[in-house]
């Protein structure tokens, strides 16, 4: 049922498309559906667009190795320590509400039009929404489950992993999952300047040679690639990690 109702939202989608087109009757304002996947195909054939798509994803990737680690970590910590808390709260106030789009043109002065500044931008960002999220989710970990782990003996190391981990791990899956969709947008405004390859530069290039087909199938595939990652996220968490299951506690 889901997917009749899916693909018949997709049609009306292209039916609107092609009207709109029709009435403004100029291809280099808004080409039709059937062009764009003209364009796509041929990018397709020629390896453009999956070098592209394939260096955006490898970027992102990248970013959350690195992010996810360092924003768990430090929210966990924030969330255990109130010293460490009370530290590190303004700074990280601070700087979550600076978008890492305002960030590009620094990172691009102080670390040049190199990989290293647009992985400067993902880790910033995906970190930060990991932080807050795996603090929040130590914050709401009921006292008395940490009481009772030392009641019963069980040392500081032993409470992390058995205790405080589980416990939080739902909420650190959630700020993944919004950092998925956050890194997207920081890659693609990172890639838009500077970069040789990825959708940003696609979309870029696609400008600058007066292509809007060429640009639709880079915005495209970038809705495509989050949507895709964020399918993929949830099919892992199902598969690996069942108790944690996105879907299970929805229907809970």
């Amino acid at each position: 049922m889901k997917a009749l109702w899916l693909a018949i939202i997709v049609v009306g989608l292209l039916l609107v498309w092609a009207a709109a087109a029709a009435q403004v009757g100029n291809p280099l304002l808004l080409p039709a559906p059937h062009e764009v996947f003209k364009a796509a195909a041929t990018l397709w054939q020629s390896g453009d667009l999956s070098d592209h798509a394939l260096a955006s994803l490898g970027r992102l990737l990248v970013g959350l190795a690195v992010g996810v680690p360092v924003g768990a970590c430090l929210g966990c910590l924030m969330g255990l320590n109130p010293v460490v808390d009370a530290l590190l709260n303004p700074y990280v106030r601070f700087f979550n509400a600076i978008p890492a789009l305002a960030l590009v043109p620094f990172s691009l002065i102080l670390l040049g039009v190199t990989e290293i500044s647009r992985y400067a931008l993902l880790v910033y960002t995906i970190s930060l929404v990991v932080l807050l999220s795996a603090r929040q989710g130590v914050r709401n970990i009921p006292r008395i489950r940490l009481k009772t782990a030392e009641s019963l003996g069980i040392g500081r190391a032993a409470t992390l992993f058995r205790v405080v981990i589980p416990s939080c791990f739902p909420s650190i899956l959630a700020g993944v999952r919004t950092a998925l969709g956050l890194g997207v947008m920081v890659i693609v405004a990172a890639e838009m300047l500077g970069a040789d390859s990825g959708l940003g530069y696609l979309i870029m290039q696609a400008r600058s040679q007066f292509s809007m087909a060429n640009m639709l199938v880079g915005v495209i595939g970038l809705g495509l690639l989050s949507l895709l990652l964020d399918r993929a996220f949830v099919l892992g968490i199902e598969w690996f990690f069942p108790r944690w299951s996105i879907r299970r506690r929805v229907q809970a």
